[in-house]
């Protein structure tokens, strides 16, 4: 085999791997960050684009992701998710995990007057990847299979696995965009999307975790297309609702 072929293979090879993740892919959480500004006065962009400086909405929605590649931010990464036995509901604890991670930086904000700018910006990051994982459904999922990153299956005739799928495959291949996703507000009452943005990150849990039986949803390891069109819907509706709940935190904190 030749050097050329030879490399031609490697990247076959490479593409093939199933993907291991850990958040809405860029696509969804730069979604998540543009319903979130859409609904946001003037204010209140002002002062998060004042914090964040040259870094982008887009970029401090998926800052926690890239940073996996630095191991002094190893610490972060039981921030992404939690894990709950099926069948079960979350019950409070101190371990490290996406509620505690989320309250954590909201609660340092609220005394953002101690806080240095580069620690404010810190955690104005954190929210915006947070808020948007919370949202989608693997992210509250079960430890037995690592929130569906050991659940391999042929995606559209493709090799992924089931967290990957629901993170980053629908969205691009379906291409969603924020034009999709917030027309569903009209599904909403007033009272209802006032209810989704209470800032009680405990009850964020409830939405995602009751989609876990439509994300399991499929036989043989096969995700065809009728998976997909059943479930589109269900993808849109959770990057609308951490929009809005993203932004209800960023008018908390940046009051």
């Amino acid at each position: 085999m030749n050097k050329r072929s030879f490399f031609s293979f490697l990247l076959v090879l490479l593409t093939a791997i199933p993907t291991v993740s850990f958040g809405w892919g860029k696509a969804g959480h730069g979604i998540v960050a543009e319903i979130a500004f859409s609904m946001l006065d003037k204010s209140t962009k002002d002062k998060v684009n004042e914090y964040l400086g040259p870094t982008t909405i887009e970029e401090a929605s998926t800052w926690m992701d890239e940073v996996r590649k630095d191991h002094s931010y190893d610490y972060m990464k039981p921030w992404h998710y939690v894990n709950i036995l099926k069948g079960k509901e979350y019950a409070e604890t101190s371990d490290d995990n996406i509620v505690n991670a989320l309250n954590k930086a909201i609660d340092e904000l609220g005394h953002k007057d101690k806080l240095s700018r580069e620690d404010i910006k810190k955690n104005l990051m954190i929210i915006f990847h947070l808020a948007g994982d919370m949202q989608m459904p693997l992210h509250c999922g079960y430890a037995s299979d690592k929130g569906g990153n050991d659940v391999e299956v042929q995606y559209l005739g493709r090799k992924a696995n089931l967290h990957w799928v629901w993170d980053n495959e629908m969205i691009v291949s379906e291409k969603i965009t924020i034009d999709d996703c917030l027309p569903l507000l009209k599904m909403y009452t007033k009272q209802e999307i006032a209810a989704l943005r209470r800032t009680d990150i405990k009850s964020w849990i409830y939405e995602p975790r009751a989609l876990l039986s439509n994300v399991y949803d499929f036989k043989d390891g096969v995700i065809d297309q009728v998976y997909v069109d059943r479930n589109k819907k269900v993808v849109e509706t959770q990057l609308l609702i951490a929009g809005i709940r993203l932004a209800a935190v960023l008018e908390e904190v940046m009051r």
